[in-house]
């Protein structure tokens, strides 16, 4: 028996390693499949993710060119510039374009853009005025199916894919579109992003390889996509993932032998063990350690226990002391534990052989349970402990009585809320006492009389009902209480159904909390955002908003009436009698004066002082709204345009009656009306307010605190189309310098500043603009439309850039050049760019900044007073001279003239042209020029018409005389070549 369980020490350990090299063996062959399997696993989805994303970027590009085919204008003043701004913004969102270049209808290239980096690219500027074919790509006429072609670039070692289609087939007139890609750029970022370098691949396309990465080994792990379409060519990809250095097949083989021989040994110890182990040992070791409890066996040792014997989990319950417990006696280690009480029990057990059970805290915080069962009996001579850790059962009861008293004092602490508890039918049995502290009644009152503090109860309180009958849980709603005082709270109900086992309702319970508040709160902030601050009038949000309700209203009620109906449908068009709408767009009149005179605050006030003006003439059913700083927009419902004059005329005489007093200023404000019918035909608030604005600029431009009606009808449409003809010319004035520059001499009146200037020339510059017929354009109709439409800060650009370089390429005239005047704007005043770029062509230029004077004019000045001031100084440090321009024109002061550093100022107009006649216009002559040289400033009279008037003037003393009297405008170049061909002479 001896010999046949020593045989077994030795065979079994080899059988086991035998076995387990086998199973490694085969666990190393299968990796070695696996891995290959795993190889052509990643290979193919990540080609797939490859073929994916290419596929997208293509459908993106392509769809991008398709929008910008689409979105192409039927008319533009200047297709390039309009192709060359939409595909830099197209190649900025979406990278990947080398080019995009535009052709006409006769297939000669007029643009080409290109990205400012990143890709490469063979087609440039250089192309322009050269045949599309030039670009390598040809493109049929009528075809509505994109073409392409891929070249190789030697220039740039790149392939090349170009795309390229008619704008629109059936309109051959807009040219063609083509866009260039840069191959290997696009493959390189997108590749290298989605594959990594652990992939070999080739892309391929028309048998060329246009991309790879390392070098494909044939071992059956290569993977081929099938063909695929990338920017309207077919491509496709061979992948393999690259063999992993470490093979873990073989070194799962190795490591498996190697634990194989290591756990045969082990083995081998343990059967050598057990072999000494009795079958009594065996069984009780083997009950010991799959116990769930601590088993400790302990000897008697004089009047004490040592510890003979513990199961692992022992040494796990302890954990983290008891190496130290195991060297201790029983009782040093219940005295360790701060069980003290527990040493005469143990002594009692040993003496009479009674068990003894009890449950204990741990005081400790050296062992990891807090409550233990102990278990002690006597085994013979030897006592025996059991020990069970009970920690988390006590912890939960504790937990479950705490969770008891807080919810206790939470329901009846709660501060505007408390739980509820109702039958089926609704009826309230039981309320917390937080519903005292919110309606003052006590829980018992409130249950029997909720009926009736009930105010109000939701509009779907059926529908709530209903679902908590299907055993559902409702939305929270809203309950309004009367409380004990006589106010009235706003309760919010979050209602739980209680079921049965059969799912029958049986109660229902919840928490409510007092809103009351937040209702309020919630108002006023919804009202705060639909109303402006200031005025407290309707906001441009909100009066967008109820546009669009009005405009959808009209819309629904033509919809609904029949073709051949007879009735008038509510706010029928234009043309109906009754039941339109009417919109005023109001922008007040000098408004910017008082802002900027008296600062915000006087703004304000005056805003808020004019909207009770515009309240007093509005009825309840009519919309009042603030939509702008200085804008107002009222909209007079279900009235017409005849009806609506009568009280626009009341209004514009209400505004022009009232005068705003600020600090002992009195102001004269008016209001601008632009005014348009809203009828069925009427299709976004946008296009109303965008007509109505217009017909407020015609109001303005009119004369100011005046209405005009906006009408859809061909004379106005003439007069539209005659100004965007203007407007046409003026841009292309811009881009090609289609300005003429003319000249009107300033001429001395005094013989101080004869002597003084001598044969110097002083002069103002003025500008014409040619239309296409060919006649003159007066400036009275294109100045007000290059400031309306934000370009009159260019036009003065222009004009000082070319007065530059006339006096720059005449040299000799410059010599016996006193003054030239160039005219500035009030946006250009305003315009911190322009004022850097003409303080930069000043710096540039050879031309002395004395011999420059800028004029502005009064009202401009005082209007932009900050500004005018900024301006003035920066450009007088270099040197150059101011002159105020129609002084005595506007509403402002001599203060104002006081206060800005201007050196000439010249006298408006309409108080020269009859000073030889009328003596009012004599006086205030007399004194504009009296004050302007007390402040040490020359003065310059405009409009002298004849020689009477001149000597008026010169009696008068003022320096300077500029009208058709003196000397009449002509041509600046006639002017400057006169002064050169005289010198000459």
């Amino acid at each position: 028996m001896h010999k046949r369980i020593s045989h077994r020490v030795y065979a079994l350990p080899v059988i086991l390693f035998v076995l387990l090299a086998i199973f490694f063996a085969l666990a190393g062959v299968y990796l070695e499949r696996d891995e290959s399997s795993a190889r052509i696993s990643k290979a193919q989805s990540v080609a797939e993710q490859v073929k994916i994303s290419l596929e997208v970027f293509s459908n993106e590009r392509i769809q991008a060119m398709v929008n910008l085919m689409r979105t192409w204008p039927t008319f533009e003043p200047n297709q390039v510039d309009w192709f060359n701004a939409q595909a830099v913004s197209l190649m900025g969102m979406q990278r990947g374009f080398s080019s995009l270049t535009f052709a006409n209808d006769e297939g000669v290239i007029e643009w080409v853009a290109t990205p400012e980096a990143g890709s490469k690219t063979r087609l440039s500027t250089a192309l322009i005025g050269q045949p599309l074919a030039a670009t390598g790509l040809t493109i049929p006429v009528l075809s509505e199916q994109f073409s392409s072609t891929l070249i190789y670039s030697p220039s740039t070692h790149h392939h090349h894919i170009l795309v390229g289609r008619a704008i629109s087939p059936q309109e051959p007139e807009h040219g063609y579109i083509v866009a260039g890609f840069d191959v290997q750029t696009i493959l390189g970022v997108m590749l290298g992003e989605l594959v990594g370098p652990q992939f070999n691949f080739d892309l391929i396309s028309d048998g060329d390889v246009l991309f790879s990465s390392g070098q494909l080994i044939e071992d059956g792990t290569i993977v081929s996509t099938e063909a695929f379409p990338f920017i309207d060519r077919q491509f496709s990809l061979s992948m393999q993932s690259q063999v992993n250095a470490y093979q873990p097949g073989k070194l799962v083989t190795i490591i498996g032998i190697f634990m194989a021989a290591l756990a045969s040994w082990i083995f081998h110890k343990q059967l050598k063990g057990a072999v000494h182990l009795s079958l009594s040992q065996q069984r009780y070791l083997t009950a010991s350690e799959a116990a769930l409890d601590a088993m400790l066996i302990y000897q008697p040792e004089g009047n004490n226990y040592r510890l003979v014997e513990a199961n692992r989990y022992s040494r796990f319950l302890f954990r983290g002391a008891f190496e130290k417990l195991s060297k201790m006696s029983l009782k040093a280690q219940l005295v360790y534990l701060g069980l003290e009480d527990s040493c005469q029990k143990v002594d009692e057990v040993a003496e009479t052989g009674t068990p003894y059970e009890s449950y204990a805290a741990i005081t400790t915080d050296k062992v990891a349970p807090d409550w233990i069962k102990i278990q002690v009996v006597k085994a013979g001579n030897n006592i025996a402990l059991t020990v069970r850790d009970v920690t988390e059962r006590f912890k939960a009861q504790q937990e479950l009585k705490q969770s008891e008293e807080r919810y206790k004092r939470l329901v009846d602490g709660m501060h505007r809320h408390f739980v509820y508890t109702k039958t089926r039918d609704h009826k309230f049995i039981y309320v917390s006492a937080g519903i005292e502290t919110i309606l003052g009644f006590s829980p018992s009152h409130f249950c029997t009389n909720e009926v009736r503090l009930v105010k109000q109860v939701p509009d779907e309180t059926l529908s709530i009902r209903k679902t908590i009958m299907r055993g559902e849980k409702p939305e929270p709603y809203l309950v309004n209480y009367a409380g004990a005082q006589g106010e009235e709270h706003v309760l919010e109900f979050s209602d739980t159904p209680i079921l049965d086992d059969d799912g029958q309702l049986i109660a229902v319970e919840g928490i409510a909390r007092d809103v009351t508040k937040e209702q309020a709160l919630q108002a006023e902030v919804i009202f705060q955002a639909n109303h402006d601050q200031l005025t407290g009038l309707m906001n441009r949000y909100a009066f967008d908003n109820q546009l669009r309700l009005l405009i959808e209203e009209i819309g629904d009620e033509k919809e609904l009436l029949p073709a051949d109906s007879k009735v008038t449908p509510l706010y029928a068009q234009a043309d109906s009698v009754t039941n339109t709408s009417v919109m005023c767009f109001i922008d007040m009149d000098r408004f910017k004066l008082v802002n900027d005179s008296c600062g915000h605050p006087a703004g304000d006030k005056l805003l808020k002082e004019v909207s009770g003006i515009f309240k007093q003439h509005v009825d309840e059913s009519d919309l009042l709204a603030r939509i702008g700083g200085d804008e107002f927009c009222i909209i007079y419902r279900g009235q017409t345009i005849d009806s609506v004059k009568a009280k626009l005329d009341k209004l514009l005489l209400a505004v022009s009656s009232y005068r705003f007093v600020y600090d002992d200023k009195l102001f004269f404000v008016g209001a601008s009306i632009g005014v348009i019918e809203i009828g069925a035909k009427s299709t976004s608030a946008a296009e109303l307010i965008k007509a109505a604005d217009n017909a407020c600029y015609r109001a303005k431009h009119l004369g100011r605190n005046r209405y005009f009606i906006f009408h859809a009808s061909d004379e106005q449409a003439c007069l539209n189309k005659h100004e965007n003809d203007v407007l046409h010319t003026l841009h292309r004035a811009l881009q090609y310098d289609g300005f003429e520059l003319y000249s009107q001499a300033i001429m001395p009146l005094s013989d101080t500043f004869t002597k003084i200037t001598g044969q110097l020339e002083h002069y103002e510059i003025l500008l014409r603009l040619t239309g296409s017929d060919g006649s003159l354009i007066s400036p009275g109709l294109f100045i007000p439309l290059a400031e309306r439409h934000g370009l009159m800060n260019k036009v003065d650009m222009w004009v000082v850039d070319n007065t530059l370089k006339v006096l720059e390429s005449n040299p000799a005239h410059v010599d016996k050049l006193g003054k030239v005047a160039i005219n500035l704007s009030g946006i250009t005043l305003g315009d911190e760019m322009t004022l850097l770029k003409i303080t930069q062509r000043m710096q540039s230029t050879c031309i002395p900044a004395e011999k420059i004077c800028f004029e502005i004019t009064e009202t401009t000045a005082v209007t932009n007073l900050n500004a005018a001031k900024h301006f003035i100084s920066t450009l007088r440090e270099l040197g150059c001279s101011f002159a105020l321009d129609d002084f005595g024109a506007g509403m402002s002061s001599f203060t104002y003239l006081k206060n800005l550093d201007v050196d000439y100022v010249k006298i408006d107009g309409s108080f020269v042209r009859n000073i030889a006649h009328d003596p009012i216009d004599h006086a205030t002559v007399t004194a504009i020029n009296n004050i302007a040289h007390s402040m040490g400033k020359q003065t310059v009279a405009e409009f002298v018409v004849d020689s009477a008037t001149s000597d008026v003037l010169k009696e008068l003393r003022v320096d300077f005389g500029q009208g058709f009297a003196l000397d009449k405008p002509k041509p600046l170049a006639h002017r400057v070549q006169w002064r050169v061909k005289l010198a000459s002479v």
